[in-house]
């Protein structure tokens, strides 16, 4: 990302659930003031991910960098993000 484009980068995200691995080294950025959509079907790790970026779930790999600042360690009370999930 350029300078002062810097939005959400995940590198190589990883999540398992036992034997089942949801997120499989995910990588994407999204760069400040981008319009960005999941979307794919059920069971394909989208929650699992918003999950990771807002601190509900710990990955088990990879890294959460929002404006240039490593979230990853940080609990979800600590992050300047917010999730509404779906009823």
């Amino acid at each position: 990302m350029g300078a002062g484009a810097e939005g959400l980068r995940l590198q190589g995200l990883r999540k398992r659930f036992g034997e089942l691995e949801v997120l499989k080294g995910i990588s994407l950025e999204v760069r400040r003031g981008e319009f960005f959509t999941l979307l794919g079907p059920s069971g394909c790790g989208k929650t699992t991910l918003l999950r990771v970026v807002a601190g509900f779930e710990v990955p088990d790999a990879g890294r959460v960098v929002l404006s240039g600042r490593d979230l990853t360690g940080l609990p979800a009370h600590q992050r300047p993000v917010n999730t509404v999930f779906q009823n």
